[in-house]
C-alpha cells in the first residue's frame, strides 16, 4: 500500500477565473477520480487546506485523495493528466511534500516528468 496520507490535488486558478468556475471544475475532476481505484476524493474543510493556501484565504480548487495501491496512483495521475489536456488547467499533485505539476507541455515531456515522480513513490 502506498502512503497516500496527505495526497492532495490543487487545480490552479486561472488569472481571470472565478471561484464558482473553479468549484465546478474541481467537482468534475472529483467525479472522474471516483470512477477509478481511489478510496476517496474529497474537498477539504477550510481548516484542512494545506498551509500554502491558507494565506490566500483558503483558495478553492483542492482535493484530498486516498489511494490503496501504486496502480491506483498511476491511474489517478493518468486521469489527471488527461483532464489537464482537456481543460487547459494546471494541477499540482503532492505526496509528502513532493509535488508533481501537470501542465500543457508535450505528452512526451509530461510522461518523463510523471515517470520520475512515480518512481520516487514506488515501494522500495
Amino acid at each position: 500500500m502506498i502512503d497516500s496520507n496527505g495526497l492532495t490535488l490543487h487545480v490552479l486558478p486561472a488569472d481571470d477565473g472565478d471561484p464558482e468556475e473553479l468549484a465546478e471544475l474541481i467537482g468534475r475532476l472529483r467525479t472522474e477520480l471516483l470512477d477509478l481505484d481511489v478510496l476517496s476524493a474529497d474537498v477539504p474543510a477550510p481548516e484542512d487546506v494545506p498551509e500554502a493556501a491558507k494565506g490566500l484565504g483558503g483558495v478553492p480548487g483542492w482535493l484530498v485523495v486516498q489511494l490503496g495501491t501504486l496502480e491506483g496512483l498511476r491511474a489517478m495521475v493518468t486521469a489527471v493528466r488527461n483532464w489537464v489536456s482537456r481543460s487547459g488547467r494546471t494541477v499540482e499533485i503532492t505526496i509528502a511534500g513532493d509535488t508533481l505539476k501537470l501542465t500543457a507541455v508535450t505528452a512526451e515531456q509530461q510522461q518523463r516528468i510523471i515517470d520520475a515522480w512515480l518512481a520516487r513513490h514506488a515501494a522500495p
